[in-house]
């Protein structure tokens, strides 16, 4: 295992070198960044959460999935009172943009093919589970914490595309409906770009981050420690103490994928929500920078510990 998360973690940041040597050279602009990233939200993650349920009913599968579901959103539950602690009171956007960076893992983008890699076919499985619970999470808290506010419409949350995405194919698995043929090849193209163009458009947004400001901020390295070692080693110490991996046949296999989405870095949502809500995208663009040059240490550090104790 320890061998096939490290090659992935390397193809991953060949492409991130990519991403960043194509914006270096002025071959595509930030903007392209940006609606590239809109075309893998709107399209391209959705099409891989459908895909991810096409799969033969099985009342074990139907246990992994509630499984996930539940563990997931106890982890985006138990990050909320955590990090309000750390970050209360900290000025420049930490309290809000910080506090989303820290909670907010880059699941769908890097946990989805270390998931497979690691995982296979369950892997993915796992992960458009947890992306589901995700999407629920930054567009309903996430949201409120970027307006600093205490409501925000259920339309908001409900009717986000990976969110409709998750919950049309766990329909379609329950139903027991399967994709045409030629509709599931032409979904599987689209689903094969999942893992290429966010690593890309992650390089052209680390191409845009003054390396200067990544030294002279504490509270960056914080927060950056908060995502990557001690929220991912508190939900650990919940799996391990609760006895997660031992509940069913392939609990294991959840509590394994849920340490990986947990231990991903920062998402690359936090550098687009807080430009949609008026707060500093800057900030949440050194966050992913760090997070996510860092990542190549943490993720394989917190998966074997995972693997371990499990």
């Amino acid at each position: 295992m320890a061998l096939k998360l490290a090659e992935q973690v390397a193809v991953m940041f060949i492409l991130l070198g990519v991403g960043i040597f194509i914006r270096k050279r002025g071959i595509v602009s930030e903007v392209s960044a940006g609606q590239f990233s809109g075309f893998v939200l709107l399209i391209v993650t959705p099409t891989l959460l459908i895909q991810s349920f096409q799969r033969d009913f099985e009342p074990e599968l139907g246990l992994l999935i509630a499984a996930t579901a539940l563990l997931a959103a106890v982890f985006h539950l138990l990050s909320i009172p955590v990090t309000k602690v750390v970050f209360r009171g900290m000025r420049n956007d930490y309290d809000s943009v910080g506090r989303l960076s820290a909670i907010c893992s880059n699941c769908g983008f890097m946990g989805i093919p270390l998931m497979s890699a690691v995982m296979g076919e369950l892997g993915a499985l796992v992960a458009a589970v947890y992306i589901a619970v995700f999407n629920l999470y930054i567009w309903s808290h996430g949201v409120m914490i970027l307006r600093r506010t205490r409501r925000v419409k259920p339309r908001e949350f409900l009717l986000t595309p990976c969110v409709v995405a998750a919950l049309l194919g766990a329909a379609m698995f329950l139903l027991r409906i399967r994709l045409p043929g030629i509709l599931h090849d032409a979904m599987g193209y689209l689903a094969g770009l999942n893992t290429p163009l966010p690593m890309i458009i992650t390089g052209i947004l680390i191409a845009e981050v003054d390396p200067k400001t990544l030294f002279n901020d504490p509270r960056l390295w914080l927060t950056a420690a908060m995502r990557l070692l001690i929220l991912p080693l508190l939900m650990l110490a919940v799996l391990v103490a609760l006895r997660v991996p031992s509940w069913f046949d392939v609990a294991k296999t959840v509590s394994l994928g849920i340490m990986i989405a947990s231990a991903c870095p920062t998402a690359i949502s936090c550098v687009m929500m807080p430009a949609r809500y008026g707060a500093d995208a800057a900030l949440g663009a050194r966050l992913v920078a760090v997070t996510t040059l860092f990542s190549i240490l943490t993720i394989p550090f917190i998966t074997q510990l995972s693997a371990y104790l499990f």
